[in-house]
C-alpha cells in the first residue's frame, strides 16, 4: 500500500508540472484566459495539497519529492508570466520583480528569501480575478477557505518554518 501511495503522489506531482506547463502556454492570450489561469492555478495547488497528503500517508518520501518545492514556484512564476503577458501586470514592473528576485536568490539562495519574493507572483492572479473574473476569484476563495479548514495546521507549520528559517536562520526560537 505504501508503495502505491508514493507512486500516486509521484503522479500528482508529474500532473503538477503538467499545471505549470499549461499556464505557460496561456501567457500570449491576453486577458480572456485569465478565468482558466486561475481555476488551472488552483489545480496545480490542489495537486500540491493532494502530493503531500499521499506521501505522507505513505510514510516516505516519494522519489519526486525533491520537486515539490521548484513546482510550487512554477506555479507562481507561471501565473505572474501570464499576467505580464496578457498586460495585467505593467511589463516593467514584472520584469523588474523577477530581475530582482533572480539577483536576491543568486547572492542569498535561500528558501525562506525564495518564498517571500513569491508571495506578490503566488496571489496576484487571483487578486486580479477579484475584478476582471469574478467568478473565478470566489472560486478561489472558496478553495483557500476549505483548503484551511480541511488543512489549516499543516499551513500553519508552513508559515512557521518559513519566519524561523527567515528570522533565526533554520534554529528554533
Amino acid at each position: 500500500m505504501s508503495r502505491l501511495l508514493r507512486f500516486l503522489a509521484d503522479l500528482a506531482t508529474l500532473a503538477r508540472a503538467g499545471v505549470v506547463g499549461w499556464v505557460l502556454l496561456q501567457v500570449g492570450l491576453g486577458p480572456e484566459a485569465l478565468e482558466r489561469v486561475v481555476r488551472l492555478l488552483l489545480l496545480g495547488w490542489s495537486l500540491d495539497v493532494l502530493d503531500g497528503v499521499l506521501a505522507r500517508a505513505s510514510g516516505r518520501s516519494s522519489p519526486l519529492a525533491a520537486w515539490d518545492y521548484p513546482l510550487d514556484a512554477g506555479l507562481a512564476w507561471a501565473g505572474w508570466a501570464y499576467l505580464a503577458g496578457a498586460g495585467l501586470v505593467p511589463a516593467g514592473f514584472a520584469w523588474a520583480w523577477m530581475v530582482l528576485a533572480l539577483v536576491l536568490l543568486l547572492r542569498h539562495p535561500q528558501k525562506s528569501l525564495s518564498m517571500l519574493l513569491q508571495v506578490p507572483p503566488t496571489f496576484a492572479p487571483f487578486l486580479v480575478a477579484f475584478s476582471l473574473a469574478p467568478a473565478a476569484f470566489r472560486e478561489a476563495a472558496l478553495w483557500a477557505v476549505l483548503a484551511l479548514l480541511l488543512d489549516g495546521r499543516r499551513f500553519l507549520g508552513v508559515v512557521r518554518e518559513f519566519l524561523e528559517e527567515a528570522f533565526f536562520g533554520g534554529r528554533r526560537a
